[in-house]
């Protein structure tokens, strides 16, 4: 069983808040039972004459796979995205613009919008004596843009690469290696998009609510599907009066109290269970309606 920490104010300041990617507009979906699964459109990359000779296959479908396997998004149909495309012509081979995707986003009721550009794909070949060695890198300019504040999210380059023998007799006849490199072409673009969806994931805040608190045990509705595994851990806080403008009157948000670190130790498909790890106060005592909010995976020992 957990123990769970109290922290100092200082140290609290320091190791416990709430994480990045938190807007009070969690509490509308909260509160209409809506899924806590982000929406997300992947747009067709581009990349001219790179896609055309060495990337013969599709980018944006690789992605998809990589977010719904996330369990964290619900991903756009990608017939949706392509009717779009043709009916708006919004892209010609090169990456949209902020604008552009927000648009594109608000038509398909997406909350996010991935796109990115190609800009390597090269292979090289080294002589090692005995065998040839074969590299192909691969790399890809990335944005993600939020549609509802139309802030770029990410902006960051993902490469990677994938090497591979290959054994010829001495008159050039490959006894053993590729003998073609799509595969690793493949391979490396599959590497650097995973690498995308974990920086989509820390983007979409993962957000659910405790439903029962038994003892020290705490049962949240993020299990499985969600990708919620043991040893993942969860902010929890709780909501509390409406902040509202000092001259308008309209209200502005919500104070919100973090109560504590919530270790998951347990999933079911649809449940998790836990217990406090972290408590801001002796006195914290979660109850049925509290938020978790995903903070990080646990660390190895």
């Amino acid at each position: 069983m957990l123990l769970p920490v109290l922290v100092s104010a200082q140290q609290l300041e320091q190791s416990l808040r709430l994480p990045p990617g938190w807007n009070d507009a969690f509490f509308e979906r909260l509160d209409r039972g809506a899924s806590p699964k982000t929406v997300v459109a992947v747009l067709d990359f581009s990349g001219g004459d790179i896609l055309q000779s060495h990337l013969r296959f599709s980018m944006s479908d690789m992605l998809i796979t990589a977010l719904v396997q996330a369990g964290r998004f619900t991903v756009v149909e990608r017939e949706r995205v392509s009717d779009l495309r043709r009916e708006q012509e919004f892209q010609r081979g090169g990456m949209v613009d902020a604008a552009t995707a927000v648009e594109v986003g608000k038509l398909l009721g997406a909350e996010l919008v991935v796109h990115g550009v190609v800009t390597k794909a090269t292979e090289q070949k080294v002589d090692k004596f005995s065998y040839d060695l074969v590299r192909v890198e691969v790399a890809v300019d990335v944005r993600a843009v939020h549609t509802g504040s139309g802030q770029i999210v990410i902006s960051r380059t993902a490469d990677a690469a994938e090497e591979a023998k290959i054994i010829t007799t001495a008159d050039g006849r490959i006894v053993s290696g590729p003998t073609d490199y799509d595969p690793l072409y493949a391979h490396a673009t599959m590497a650097a998009l995973d690498s995308v969806a974990a920086l989509v994931a820390n983007a979409a805040p993962l957000v659910g609510l405790v439903v029962a608190v038994d003892g020290g045990e705490v049962t949240t509705d993020l299990g499985e599907r969600y990708g919620v595994a043991a040893g993942d851990q969860f902010v929890v806080f709780r909501r509390g009066e409406p902040l509202t403008h000092p001259t308008t009157g309209e209200r502005i948000g919500w104070r919100k109290t973090v109560l504590g670190r919530l270790e998951i130790t347990a999933t079911e498909e649809a449940l998790s269970t836990g217990q406090l790890a972290t408590v801001t106060s002796r006195d914290v005592a979660l109850q049925p309606g509290d938020i978790v909010m995903f903070e990080r995976h646990r660390s190895p020992h």
